[in-house]
């Protein structure tokens, strides 16, 4: 009966987040207002759905709201971690092509201001850079997983820097965040309950969200570290620093 009072409850969210940020779009005159008015729709559904779904969200700080874009990268485990960073601070994603073409996940990345890129072909790069640095130059925060996929949550895999190159041509800070999910229904995470929220590798949506729609508490810890100038530092640099930190915070609560 929970399950169920779960599930239906969150299929009319969903139907009232996208009426919603229809709504909004067709009303905003440009492409700047169309993606402010998106991403900040998904942030207050965000906090309303994961309040519904037993989410709660700790978090040492807040991203600095001085009206300038940042780039975050953060480590990956799951679809819910977009719902966790954006519940706490209205942001653009950077998601791979296959997520744009996924059944319905896609469609609510595409209306929640996503923006997409091709990480597999190199030819594109410059031009999505591009679309990056414009993006957070017009003050959005943009969050990237730099790991390139979601894990299991007992590793954290090598970054990439292709993306961060959008931080410096933007003249903005690079954010370390690390996102750890430190209690499921009030027990530890650990390899023998991870899979009620960690979504990854071949894991269907649908069979997944009911699974952890079964859950009455999930919490989840979010720090925000200070950001490095990407002025200062290469991309590399700044890649390799910020895997060190996410690390060493992420396994250190552990």
């Amino acid at each position: 009966m929970f399950k169920a009072y779960k599930l239906t409850g969150a299929s009319f969210l969903f139907c009232v987040f996208i009426i919603g940020a229809l709504v909004l779009r067709f009303y905003a005159v440009t492409d700047v207002n169309r993606r402010r008015v998106s991403v900040w729709w998904t942030s207050v559904m965000c906090r309303i759905g994961g309040r519904f779904l037993g989410v709660r969200v700790n978090t040492d700080t807040a991203c600095e709201t001085d009206g300038r874009g940042r780039l975050m990268v953060c480590n990956h485990m799951s679809y819910l971690d977009i719902l966790v960073l954006s519940s706490v601070r209205p942001s653009v994603f950077i998601s791979s092509v296959e997520m744009e073409n996924t059944f319905f996940l896609g469609f609510l990345a595409k209306i929640g201001g996503t923006f997409f890129v091709e990480r597999r072909n190199v030819r594109n790069i410059k031009g999505e850079l591009d679309g990056i640095t414009k993006i957070i130059s017009q003050g959005f925060n943009v969050v990237l997983f730099p790991e390139g996929t979601s894990t299991d949550g007992s590793k954290i895999l090598p970054f990439r820097s292709s993306f961060l190159a959008g931080a410096s041509e933007a003249g903005v800070d690079v954010v370390p965040v690390c996102l750890r999910y430190s209690k499921i229904n009030g027990e530890s995470f650990s390899p023998e309950n991870c899979d009620y929220v960690c979504w990854y590798g071949d894991m269907s949506f649908a069979p997944h969200f009911s699974r952890f729609a079964s859950l009455h508490r999930t919490d989840v810890d979010v720090s925000f570290m200070e950001g490095m100038n990407s002025l200062e530092h290469d991309r590399k640099y700044i890649t390799r620093r910020a895997q060190e930190l996410i690390e060493a915070v992420y396994f250190t609560a552990s």
